[in-house]
């Protein structure tokens, strides 16, 4: 009988470790796989991003079950070492119950065919949190972030054997440039960091070749809300290694190198095997920062015109979303729903307020959105008091935190929202290692 209750303690943890290392590499690796399949002209490549969102947020959920099971067999089980989790649960449960009262409830449980973000997709990104979470060898998190810049640079780089340097508003396999843009802020943040952990003189400078060039895609893309991402998380990284004493003539290199390449991509036109052409001046990071600087002084000037133009009109999105959520305070008017009140209302074309807080209140209501935000500040809170000198938890953290900065200026979607889920659910695996047990991360 006793076998029988202990089932699973005959797994061993390493085991369980290295096979939520080879899902969530399966994931990491999917763009690569996705542009060959878009190359090869396969019909409908991006079910493979979908099928391997269900495959990787399921196998995760068996995963971290088989994780908990473990601990209670083991007697290791203490609730209150789980409350991200605890918090998750609540967030399901009302995300449930708001696709179960829906305006449309179809719609919140599947999803529709853009987005692909119903009530399943969520759950399954849950899953993929979960997955991470169990991940504590920095080995195997550093292999991650490897393959996420590997990846990057193989579907970054093929493109320009069909464009050149100066190409603009290019989805690369997303969607959407926008998109594109969260990906290149990933793999900008990543190789950063990379310059950093690598102390040898070669590795430095590999990193840093890699770095620019992500800068450089990321400058050129002409995503805002992810470069004043990484603007604003700079700031912040360069404020802890001045009271943590972490790394800062290194942080300073990335610094400079980020703003140097801002400078030179903002203010000339780059093709190749011509020379620079002065006369085609872009100036893309200063007619950014201008137009942002004329938004804030409208905002401050209450300027009902220019607020609702703030943001490339994401002023009136948030305007409309609020006037949604307070229509729906409880449980919202249910997931993806905001399309149709947005039609409603004459703000054609758009299904989303370009902000991840006003999106889960329009969603499933404003109690929703308070565990959410609660939920990212402990996780935050709870990792910054943990922080020392490691650069693999320091490079999660931040790169984290970065995507939740431009989460705030940008939208959801079912290829870029898995990385966001893997960085937090290896944020809540350093806290509970570090915290409530004697493991060491590496």
């Amino acid at each position: 009988m006793k076998k029988n209750n202990n089932r699973f303690s005959s797994i061993k943890d390493e085991f369980l470790e290295k096979f939520s290392f080879i899902i969530l590499l399966f994931w990491t690796t999917s763009p690569v796989i996705v542009y060959i399949l878009k190359k090869a002209s396969i019909f409908h490549y991006n079910l493979h991003f979908k099928s391997m969102i269900y495959l990787t947020g399921l196998l995760g959920t068996i995963i971290y079950i088989i994780y908990i099971i473990k601990l209670k067999e083991n007697n290791k089980l203490n609730i209150k070492k789980f409350i991200p989790e605890i918090l998750i649960l609540i967030l399901l449960i009302i995300s449930i119950i708001s696709s179960i009262l829906s305006k449309n409830p179809s719609l919140s449980f599947f999803g529709e065919h853009y987005r692909n973000e119903g009530l399943i997709i969520y759950t399954m990104y849950i899953g993929i949190l979960l997955l991470s979470s169990t991940l504590k060898n920095s080995k195997y998190i550093k292999y991650i972030f490897k393959s996420i810049i590997l990846s990057g640079i193989i579907i970054t780089i093929l493109p320009f054997f069909e464009k050149d340097f100066t190409y603009n508003y290019f989805p690369n396999i997303f969607h959407q440039f926008n998109h594109y843009g969260y990906y290149l802020m990933l793999n900008t943040m990543l190789s950063a960091f990379m310059i950093i952990d690598n102390k040898k003189i070669l590795k430095k400078i590999f990193y840093s070749i890699i770095y620019i060039f992500f800068t450089y895609l990321l400058i050129r893309n002409n995503t805002f809300g992810c470069y004043l991402a990484i603007t604003i998380s700079f700031i912040f990284l360069f404020i802890y290694s001045i009271v943590k004493k972490y790394e800062l003539v290194n942080i300073i290199i990335i610094t400079l190198l980020f703003i140097l390449t801002s400078f030179y991509v903002s203010y000339f036109d780059i093709k190749i095997g011509e020379k620079v052409n002065f006369k085609n001046t872009q100036g893309i990071v200063s007619t950014n920062f201008q137009v942002f600087s004329k938004d804030i002084k409208n905002i401050i000037n209450k300027d009902k015109e220019g607020i609702n133009n703030a943001g490339t009109k994401r002023g009136l999105l948030w305007k409309e979303a609020i006037n949604y959520t307070l229509e729906n305070p409880i449980f919202g008017g249910g997931i993806e729903t905001l399309k149709a009140y947005y039609k409603k209302k004459n703000v054609a074309n758009n299904d989303r307020p370009h902000n991840i807080i006003l999106q889960t209140s329009s969603f499933i209501g404003i109690p929703g959105a308070i565990i959410y935000i609660i939920l990212i500040l402990y996780i935050a809170i709870s990792n910054l008091k943990l922080l020392k000198h490691e650069t693999i938890h320091i490079m999660t953290y931040f790169t984290a935190m970065c995507y939740f900065i431009s989460s705030l200026f940008g939208n959801s979607m079912y290829y870029t929202s898995p990385y966001f889920m893997i960085l937090l659910g290896l944020l809540i695996g350093f806290n509970r290692s570090k915290k409530y047990t004697d493991e060491s991360i590496d």
